[in-house]
């Protein structure tokens, strides 16, 4: 069996730190009523695409009248929209291979909407040392080359993607893109890293003192 992947204490600290700058919209069922047919990039990882993706969008798509859904997957998900991206190899075509099946998508099948998504934790970004805020990085670089640079006529709404399996959640978001942005700008990387390194030290008390108090009653009937 595969084996599961547990959020790090920097996933988690990422997490927070885009909950409390009002960063991550949760989904619901009423999402894409009334929106375009979508094409969803994504990471093909079976431990987060059916049940932290794939089902979210159908059960969404039932409830919007049973529009198109189609899905674009590569391992990396947006990490690999970048050719400076360390998930890219020197020489390889997988970023530009990879706009031009966006590009049919759109061109051909006719799709005006898409809908990239990235998820954490994530097993490319670990094994290449990607910090958890780059992978929420690429979803902004991904819309920025598929609207800006390859000037393709779609539009592009961002969503991440959190499977927890240590409390059983798995959460999808919007992130909106103008915000995230402006977010990033404003604080700059030493702020936002060192926020995560706080937010990471809270933790880690959090976690001490919990297990303190699991081991008390030990403590207690030794003494006694």
């Amino acid at each position: 069996m595969i084996k599961q992947m547990k959020l790090s204490l920097e996933e988690r600290a990422v997490e927070i730190l885009l909950d409390d700058a009002g960063l991550l919209h949760d989904v619901d069922k009423e999402h894409f009523r009334g929106k375009e047919d979508v094409i969803v990039i994504c990471c093909p990882d079976g431990r987060q695409f059916l049940r932290g993706i794939l089902n979210p969008f159908v059960e969404m798509y039932d409830e919007a009248h049973k529009l198109c859904l189609l899905p674009l997957t590569e391992f990396g998900g947006t990490l690999i929209l970048d050719n400076d991206s360390p998930l890219v190899v020197p020489g390889s075509t997988i970023a530009d291979d990879f706009i031009r099946k966006i590009k049919y998508a759109v061109d051909e099948m006719g799709y005006k909407a898409s809908c990239p998504i990235n998820h954490q934790p994530c097993g490319g970004a670990r094994r290449h040392k990607v910090h958890p805020l780059c992978v929420v990085d690429s979803l902004a670089y991904a819309k920025e080359r598929i609207k800006k640079k390859e000037g393709v006529g779609i539009t592009v709404a961002n969503f991440f993607q959190i499977t927890d399996i240590e409390q059983d959640r798995r959460r999808l978001s919007r992130v909106p893109y103008n915000d995230y942005v402006r977010w990033r700008g404003h604080h700059g990387d030493a702020k936002l890293y060192g926020e995560i390194q706080r937010i990471i030290r809270s933790m880690e008390r959090h976690r001490l003192v919990n297990n303190e108090l699991q081991n008390l009653p030990n403590i207690i009937g030794g003494v006694i």
